[in-house]
């Protein structure tokens, strides 16, 4: 599987395609082809399939992440000779990460690819990953995640949810019509509030500011009409979803990481051949650190890009105020979202070595 999960990117191609769309992609990539040999002369003729795995991803059919889904789906064909069919809903065809947790959860869905929002509303434990303020660097975040990764993996496991594979989507940064160099300023400006993160109200509200809750599909048209003016993302996300033609100003340094997962329902994995099982869970890890490395990559080029385009605000000028708001946001967290032990033990990891 040459460059499945790569996590690190699915937001940039997160650009929404229709249904119908992907309905009749889906049936002509199932149907037969012309000059296909009748199955009656095949020496070893494929199984009709017995396995359906139905994932969902916002990123694009023809994106990195859709290609490399359509390989898995004939991998999978491969090793189990026809006996597992993937299902891929990619484009956002399922729908934002709200509904796809849903789905999953009502048994529509048997896995997603999904960032913070998604995962914490199945584990909101992990959400400290997410702290404001808490992970500020990469070096930071691969050494949590290599602590306290069986403990969340086992969150999941409890949860009934198999998580294949880690992934970033980039460092944040604030992004406005306006130029935003004190929290203060957050009072004067329409951030937008992803609808579903508690981590991103917790961060507006501990900065005094109100924020307008909305999905992710509706921020453009937002910035368009001027509901909001200010977005808090990843590089990768502002600038695959054009958000930054509505847009003038870039925080600099990058603060958090956006963190993502590849996860699937235990029972609907365990429920395949353990061909197409063992192929999934060595592919993810055979190519992990290919596709985390790649993920940064993208995202620092994407800084880049935008910093050419928007201005440059440099915000650690008043360093003490902006981490005063996220620790008083995160704390505000701990106890609903993450336990105060959790997040805590972050701390002593972070602050011993970073």
């Amino acid at each position: 599987m040459h460059r499945v999960l790569f996590l690190s990117s699915f937001v940039l191609f997160a650009f929404l395609v229709s249904g119908d769309s992907f309905r009749a992609e889906a049936r002509a990539e199932e149907a037969p082809a012309p000059n296909a040999k009748p199955a009656d002369v095949e020496i070893d003729a494929p199984a009709e399939p017995t396995h359906q795995l139905r994932l969902a991803t916002l990123a694009p059919r023809q994106s990195g992440i859709g290609k490399a889904f359509q390989r898995l789906r004939k991998e999978l064909k491969e090793v189990t000779n026809g006996e597992v069919n993937l299902k891929m809903y990619d484009g956002g065809v399922a729908g934002d990460e709200m509904t796809v947790v849903r789905k999953m959860r009502v048994g529509q869905l048997d896995g997603a690819l999904l960032t913070s929002t998604g995962l914490g509303a199945l584990v909101p434990q992990v959400l400290v990953l997410q702290a404001p303020g808490l992970i500020t660097s990469y070096p930071a975040l691969d050494d949590v995640r290599e602590k306290l990764g069986p403990d969340l993996v086992a969150l999941f496991d409890k949860a009934g949810y198999e998580l294949i594979s880690w992934g970033d989507s980039g460092q944040v940064r604030i992004f406005s019509h306006h130029k935003i160099q004190h929290p203060n300023d957050l009072k004067n400006v329409r951030p937008w509030v992803w609808r579903g993160s508690p981590t991103m109200r917790a961060f507006i509200e501990a900065a005094g500011a109100n924020g307008v809750t909305m999905g992710l599909p509706e921020v453009f048209s937002g910035l368009q009409t001027g509901m909001v003016d200010t977005v808090i993302a990843s590089s990768i996300g502002v600038l695959a979803f054009q958000w930054h033609t509505k847009l003038k100003t870039m925080t600099k340094p990058g603060g958090g990481i956006v963190v993502g997962a590849y996860v699937i329902k235990k029972d609907r994995i365990a429920a395949l051949p353990k061909a197409a099982q063992d192929h999934i869970r060595q592919s993810a890890k055979d190519h992990a650190e290919e596709f985390r490395e790649g993920g940064r990559r993208m995202d620092k080029e994407a800084s880049e890009a935008l910093a050419g385009r928007l201005k440059s605000v440099n915000i650690w000028r008043n360093k003490d105020a902006w981490e005063a708001v996220q620790r008083d946001a995160r704390n505000s967290l701990a106890g609903r979202l993450y336990s105060k032990s959790l997040m805590t033990r972050v701390q002593e990891i972070v602050g011993k070595n970073y």
